[in-house]
């Protein structure tokens, strides 16, 4: 190959068909991404290019960065916008840009392999073809709604061009990822192949010209104004059952977009660019940047270490241990799994089955993932195992009794875990000869939704066995959180909150349809009482007493009432709701507004106290990490930043009288602890 001019970011060869190779390889960035200095470096070399396009039979751009293609826009220049007028010019520059490159009247490939989204799926769709790898890394999306913004480089305007307006509409407002056979049979990749023949598979497109996929007459009918009307109608009452416009503005501009120019017209274009320039000032968008970077800080943890699970070992096979399991099984790794109950562990194969087939898709990857689990009744798989992981039920002589036994039989550098959610480390590291091998290694339920995982450094705990706890989190696709050994630890303390204040509402006599509607009106994904029922009434009351003590709470009360009565939440049918064939069954219910504010603020003290207080305890040491906690484990609305985030953009005098109300406190007490500092 013939290697053409210099640039710091892109490498140009030309080989010996006449095909020019754009290679991306970001310079001290991890991923390729498309900042400001990579654009400008494209725009030079396109603009040569079009002197003369005949020199070149064909242009493939690719990455030099395995594995990935382009993982988007930088994000850090995104979030440093701060001139929105400034922000659409270079959107529309950009535009242009991916313009020129669609109108080369050689054919352009876009060769993925690996992540391919945001900037980089818009760059994709102004190429002529587009092939991808069928790697399981190979994920095509545009998730800008996920930071506050729609696509700007075109990709909402040539997705609904390319899959037609269905289609196309929810690709952009799922802002989710798909796998390269998803997106061949959407019509948004030309054809998937294995890696080794993805260059090959770039020159044959060049030579041979394929026809270029271009929308269908569908598209031009329902790009009709009086159509597009009707359908935007549709569109935004899908949405309204998912999202309010007022907290997730995006997905609706994209909509509204839509319905104004359609996507056929060039104008369409202008109207993106504007669209995420009013956008990016909103203070949805500045939130959920945050939270993007919030979610970057978590993925930081354990990464100092190269440490590796290749086989983990897990006691109990109950819904929790059972779920981890399937997991880590449909993730790569080799899992052993305890459990007396053969019933239990016969679930548990089933589980792992159905977590395969909906994540993995092809059968040869399911079976590959059902056959690492391992129904393992006596523990013999705890000898060879890298992690042991316990996740039995809460009872410290129960935990006291396994840990015996996972100690007289592990290898000497495996490490050991609990999956415990109230019982503290240092308790059930009193049995131990080499306490500082323990680690909490915390899932949250249900374990294959919430991405965040704790880990919880004993006071025992030595340096090395928290750092390969975090790399395991890490490997298995979840996000590390490290907290102090405290009850509750983090989440479940500031949940605890969220509980405490329902349990008060009913104790009023108020209604359970009542609490629930103001806890979704905070903006949490399930009220109090319907969470109580999905985690199960007695393991609420079994974390309750553990955490409380003997003190008789209004919760604990209400809790062992259900309990002793086998209403056990969703597990039994019956909990504080009914369930008709698993399936919850709501009473319709009008709640008076001022009610519903009002439960809604106490829900709100309730976990805000917690925080505050983990704060103080040094449970963990940042607001940030508080906020990534609440969001990333306990659900709290990802459009507010944090509960701390939220807190801050309140009138701090008011907040503060009414916490110390709250607290029984004075002002002046709740204004002088480091927490409240910390905070404001």
């Amino acid at each position: 190959m013939e290697a053409k001019a210099k640039y710091k970011n892109w490498s140009l060869q030309e080989d010996e068909n006449k095909i020019l190779w754009l290679e991306l390889n970001c310079a001290n960035e991890e991923v390729n991404v498309l900042s400001f200095a990579v654009l400008q470096e494209l725009e030079a070399i396109i603009a040569d290019i079009q002197v003369d396009p005949s020199r070149y039979s064909g242009i493939v751009i690719i990455s030099g960065k395995e594995p990935d293609f382009i993982a988007g826009a930088d994000v850090k220049e995104i979030a440093a916008v701060s001139d929105m007028n400034e922000a659409v010019t270079h959107i529309r520059k950009t535009q242009i840009l991916f313009s020129q490159i669609e109108a080369l009247p050689i054919p352009v490939v876009a060769a993925i392999n690996g992540f391919c989204l945001g900037g980089g799926t818009e760059l994709a769709l102004a190429c002529h073809y587009r092939l991808a790898s069928d790697e399981r890394h190979t994920q095509i999306g545009l998730p800008e709604v996920k930071i506050g913004i729609h696509p700007g480089f075109g990709g909402s305007v040539r997705s609904l061009r390319l899959l037609g307006v269905f289609q196309g509409m929810s690709f952009i407002l799922e802002g989710r990822n798909i796998d390269a056979l998803h997106a061949k049979k959407l019509g948004l990749v030309d054809d998937v192949m294995p890696l080794r023949e993805l260059r090959r598979a770039a020159i044959y497109y060049i030579q041979h010209k394929p026809k270029v996929k271009k929308g269908s007459w569908i598209n031009r009918v329902t790009d009709i104004s009086f159509v597009r009307n009707l359908l935007g109608v549709l569109f935004k009452k899908k949405l309204a059952a998912k999202i309010k416009s007022e907290q997730y503005p995006a997905p609706y501009a994209v909509i509204d977009n839509w319905i104004n120019v359609g996507s056929l017209e060039e104008k369409a274009f202008a109207t993106e660019a504007e669209s995420v320039g009013k956008l990016l000032s909103t203070p949805t968008c500045k939130n959920l940047l945050r939270v993007f970077f919030l979610q970057g800080k978590l993925k930081a943890s354990g990464k100092e270490t190269d440490f590796k699970v290749r086989h983990i070992h897990i006691i109990g096979s109950g819904v929790m241990g059972g779920d981890i399991a399937a997991w880590c099984a449909v993730h790569g790794l080799r899992v052993t799994l305890q459990d007396p109950s053969l019933k239990a562990l016969g679930s548990a194969v089933s589980r792992t089955y159905e977590l395969a087939k909906k994540r993995l898709k092809q059968k040869h990857l399911i079976q590959a993932a059902v056959d690492r689990l391992c129904p393992d009744p006596n523990g013999d798989g705890i000898a060879y195992a890298d992690l042991i992981l316990e996740a039995a039920v809460e009872k410290l002589d129960l935990k006291h009794e396994i840990f015996k036994q996972i100690e007289a039989h592990a290898r000497a550098d495996a490490i050991f875990a609990t999956n415990t959610s109230s019982l503290r480390l240092a308790d059930i590291a009193t049995v131990l000869a080499q306490p500082q091998r323990l680690v909490g290694i915390h899932f949250f339920n249900p374990v294959s939704y919430m991405p965040l995982v704790e880990v919880v450094k004993g006071k025992q705990s030595d340096k090395t066995t928290i750092a390969y706890a975090a790399a395991f989190v890490r490997q298995i696709k979840k996000l590390p959180l490290p907290v102090e050994d405290a009850p509750g630890f983090l989440v479940n303390q500031i949940l605890g909150g969220y509980f405490a204040e329902a349990f008060k509402a009913l104790a009023t006599g108020e209604s359970v349809g009542v609490i629930d509607a103001a806890g979704r009106r905070l903006g949490m994904p399930m009220g109090p009482l319907e969470l109580a029922d999905q985690v199960g009434l007695d393991v609420c009351l079994d974390v309750s007493e553990h955490l409380m003590g003997n003190d008789a709470t209004a919760a604990q009360t209400l809790l062992r009432e259900k309990v002793d009565k086998g209403e056990l939440g969703r597990k039994t049918q019956k909990g504080f709701y009914r369930y008709s064939r698993g399936k919850l069954v709501r009473e319709k219910i009008t709640p008076d507004p001022e009610k519903l504010a009002k439960w809604e603020r106490q829900l709100f003290l309730g976990m805000l106290n917690r925080a505050l207080l983990c704060l103080d305890e040094s449970v963990v040491n940042s607001v940030d990490l508080v906020d990534a906690g609440v969001i990333f484990g306990a659900g709290f609305p990802p459009f507010q930043g944090g509960i701390l985030q939220y807190a801050r953009t309140m009138d701090k005098q008011n907040l503060a009288k009414e916490l110390a109300e709250y607290r029984n406190t004075s002002v002046q007490a709740v204004e002088a602890t480091s927490a409240w500092k910390l905070l404001w």
